[in-house]
């Protein structure tokens, strides 16, 4: 995780110096998260923690729970951002949350992304965001981040934990064969549109984004690859079955 070189953009489980002692009044959280079980990972652990967490499937969604739930009186009190979703990313999501008057001590924003090079950091940063979560993102890093972002937090029974983690991972299971699946449909098409690169592309950025919380970094570095790679040959319009082939050899070695 980021070491920040002031309290000026600190690493998301530690305080700035500004922020008030934790709240005991319930407080809300929203999580905008493009990938469904990399959200349920997440839902499961503010479960456990006894913390209240929303879920919008991307920016815009996020700005519209945002909006309704200030109208109605009852606003959110920090929002984790994923940085790479479809339809509206992390990044301008912020920067429009920001622009809107929506300020930090009204709602602390922290990024939750594996992109965390000094650039990107500072890129969340100038977007309006406070710290960041380094995916995975793990139960402790959450607690602490909850924590030093003003939401008091408690553990449920172990027992509940493990039994939602048991069918997550089942879940990711699924994914993996279902990704597989998919690419070597493909590749046996007589042709491959747009919709479909887009349908497979989706899948590798799933992949890419959940096989780290579940004990698999290496798969999930392979699938990021793989995606940009698909998306490279898309875009400069060559072939993209020679890829989709090197896409199911490099996944099912790490299956």
């Amino acid at each position: 995780m980021y070491e920040p070189k002031s309290t000026t953009w600190p690493k998301a489980g530690v305080p700035s110096e500004a922020l008030a002692e934790p709240s005991a009044a319930p407080l809300r959280v929203l999580l905008a998260e493009d990938t469904p079980i990399s959200a349920e990972v997440m839902l499961a652990m503010t479960r456990y923690l006894s913390i209240r967490m929303d879920h919008a499937a991307n920016g815009l969604d996020a700005i519209a729970m945002l909006q309704e739930a200030a109208s109605e009186g009852k606003p959110y009190s920090l929002l984790l951002l994923d940085v790479n979703m479809p339809i509206l990313d992390g990044v301008e999501t912020a920067r429009r949350l920001r622009a809107d008057g929506i300020g930090p001590d009204e709602l602390p924003i922290i990024a939750v992304t594996a992109a965390t090079d000094l650039e990107e950091v500072r890129a969340y940063r100038a977007a309006g965001m406070q710290a960041y979560l380094e995916k995975p993102v793990g139960l402790e890093d959450l607690r602490a981040t909850l924590k030093a972002w003003g939401h008091r937090t408690r553990s449920r029974s172990a027992r509940s934990r493990t039994a939602a983690m048991e069918a997550l991972k089942g879940q990711f299971a699924d994914r993996k064969i279902r990704t597989i699946a998919s690419i070597e449909g493909a590749i046996e098409r007589d042709t491959i549109d747009e919709e479909l690169v887009m349908e497979l592309r989706t899948l590798l950025h799933q992949l890419a984004g959940t096989a780290g919380s579940f004990g698999d970094p290496e798969l999930g570095e392979v699938a990021r690859e793989q995606e940009a790679a698909l998306l490279e040959a898309f875009f400069a319009d060559a072939d993209v079955r020679p890829v989709l082939k090197a896409a199911q050899r490099a996944l099912k070695a790490k299956v």
